[in-house]
C-alpha cells in the first residue's frame, strides 16, 4: 500500500524512485514529504497533484522553526517542485527559501588532556552504571563519540547508522544517511575497527537483528537532543569550556590539516581527499577549517605560489 494518498501517488513515488536511483534520498526528506502529501489532503481535499498554492502553504515559515528547520522541512517539495518543472510543468515555481548565518559558535578546541580526560570519564560511567540498560547507553555513546572524534562523521551520519552500512571487515563505513544526499565513505582505522567489532558484539545480545548501529530506546536511533544530553553529561563533569558533539568533526579536520606540516605533499590532492572523507558537497566548504588553523597559511605559502581563493572559492553559509 502506497505512503501517499491516490490524488498523488503516482507522481510521488515516481519522484522518490528517481531521488533513490540518483542516490539522492534518505529517511529525513522521505518523511518530510509524506507530512507534505498530509498537508495538501487536509488543506485540499480530492484535488489532484500539486498546486502552487500547496507548496506555498507548505513553505511558509512557522512560529514555532527556526529558518534552517524551515529549510529543511521544505526541501524535497523544493526539489519535487523543480523536478516536475524540469518535466514541462510550468504552473509551478520554486518558492524562494531565506537564507540564514551560522552560528555564533565558535569550535572547540580540544587538547589531547581533554580527550583523554572526556574518554575515561565515558568509560567509567559504562563501569559504574547501576543497571545493565544505563551500561549499554553507556557503553552506546562511548564507542560513537570515538567514531565522530577518529572519523570527522556529522552527528547525524553516525546516528543513523544502519549495521549494513559498517563493513568492518574491509574498514570502510558507507555513509547513506547524510546531508544534502551526499552519500559518501569513510575509512577507519584499525583500533576504531576493533572497538566497533567489541561493541557490535555486546549490541547484537542486547537487540537481536537491530536495524540501527548505534541503538537507543527500543532499539531505534538516538535522537540528536539525546546525544547532546548524553555528551553534556561527561564533558561538563571534567570541563567548564563550551563544546558541542559536533566540534568533534572540526577537531577532525583541523587535526589532519596540521598533520600536513612539513610532510612534503600536494595540498590540492589532500584537500580533495579530506573533502571526500567528509562528505562535503564542494571543496568550498572545507576551506572553512582552514579559518580555525593557523598552520594552514604557512603550507600554503610554502607549497604553492598560486592564490588559495583561487583554488578555493569562498566557503558555503551553511556547511
Amino acid at each position: 500500500m502506497s505512503e501517499y494518498s491516490s490524488e498523488r501517488a503516482d507522481m510521488l513515488e515516481t519522484f522518490v524512485k528517481y531521488r533513490i536511483v540518483s542516490n539522492r534520498w534518505s529517511s529525513v526528506p522521505a518523511k518530510n514529504l509524506i507530512y507534505f502529501d498530509r498537508h495538501c489532503s487536509r488543506e485540499f481535499p480530492g484535488m489532484q497533484g500539486i498546486s502552487q498554492h500547496m507548496v506555498d502553504g507548505w513553505c511558509k515559515q512557522r512560529s514555532t522553526e527556526s529558518k534552517r528547520s524551515r529549510v529543511n522541512r521544505c526541501y524535497p517539495v523544493i526539489q519535487l517542485v523543480k523536478y516536475l518543472i524540469e518535466r514541462g510543468d510550468h504552473s509551478l515555481q520554486v518558492p524562494e527559501m531565506p537564507s540564514y548565518s551560522k552560528g555564533n559558535h565558535i569550535p572547540h578546541s580540544f587538547s589531547e588532556d581533554e580527550l583523554h580526560t572526556f574518554f575515561n570519564e565515558c568509560d567509567r560511567r559504562v563501569q559504574t552504571a547501576p543497571d545493565q540498560a544505563k551500561a549499554f547507553r553507556a557503553l552506546t555513546v562511548a564507542v560513537l563519540f570515538r567514531l565522530l572524534y577518529s572519523s570527522g562523521m556529522r552527528t547525524t551520519e553516525a546516528r543513523l547508522l544502519c549495521p549494513s552500512d559498517v563493513d568492518l571487515e574491509n574498514a570502510v563505513i558507507n555513509v547513506r544517511e547524510t546531508k544534502g544526499d551526499m552519500q559518501h565513505y569513510v575509512a577507519l582505522h584499525s583500533d576504531v575497527v576493533n572497538i566497533l567489532i567489541s561493541y557490535d558484539r555486546v549490541a547484537q545480545r542486547v537487540f537481536q537483528n537491530r536495524s540501527i548501529f548505534f541503538p537507543g530506546k527500543g532499539g531505534g536511533p538516538l535522537s540528536a537532543s539525546m546525544l547532546e544530553y548524553e555528551f553534556h553529561k561527561v564533558w561538563d563533569s571534567i570541563s567548564t569550556a563550551k563544546a558541542v558533539p559536533y566540534d568533534f568533526r572540526h577537531n577532525y579536520a583541523i587535526m589532519n590539516i596540521n598533520a600536513w606540516t612539513n610532510k612534503g605533499f600536494n595540498f590540492y590532492d589532500k584537500l580533495l581527499y579530506l573533502s571526500k572523507s567528509m562528505g562535503h558537497t564542494s571543496l568550498e566548504s572545507t576551506k572553512y577549517y582552514y579559518s580555525l588553523s593557523p598552520v594552514m597559511a604557512d603550507i600554503l605559502d610554502k607549497e604553492s605560489s598560486a592564490d588559495f581563493d583561487k583554488i578555493v572559492p569562498e566557503v558555503l553559509p551553511y556547511e
